[in-house]
């Protein structure tokens, strides 16, 4: 349920306050390692859930999960045509 979430409310406001606390770098290097981390997680789940695959199935899946089905097959299209599994 929403109202049980971290946040809204009071839990949002205090949430946003600490954050701000933060200096701009502070900030921008916890959104640089929150990003790492969903990364990193997207390829674990894509290994586990492809893997069986191969490396191109996980590769696909990893872009799929992390950039939407419209981006990733976009992706993906490029590096088939890139014919080495990399992107130009």
């Amino acid at each position: 349920m929403l109202e049980d979430s971290d946040t809204v409310g009071p839990a949002l406001d205090r949430y946003t306050q600490l954050i701000r606390a933060q200096s701009k770098p502070e900030r921008l290097r916890r959104a640089f390692n929150l990003s790492a981390m969903v990364r990193a997680f997207s390829w674990q789940g894509a290994v586990r859930h492809a893997g069986h695959l191969g490396s191109a199935a996980v590769v696909e899946r990893f872009l799929m999960q992390l950039y939407g089905p419209e981006t990733g097959a976009r992706l993906v299209r490029m590096i088939r045509r890139d014919g080495q599994g990399r992107l130009p």
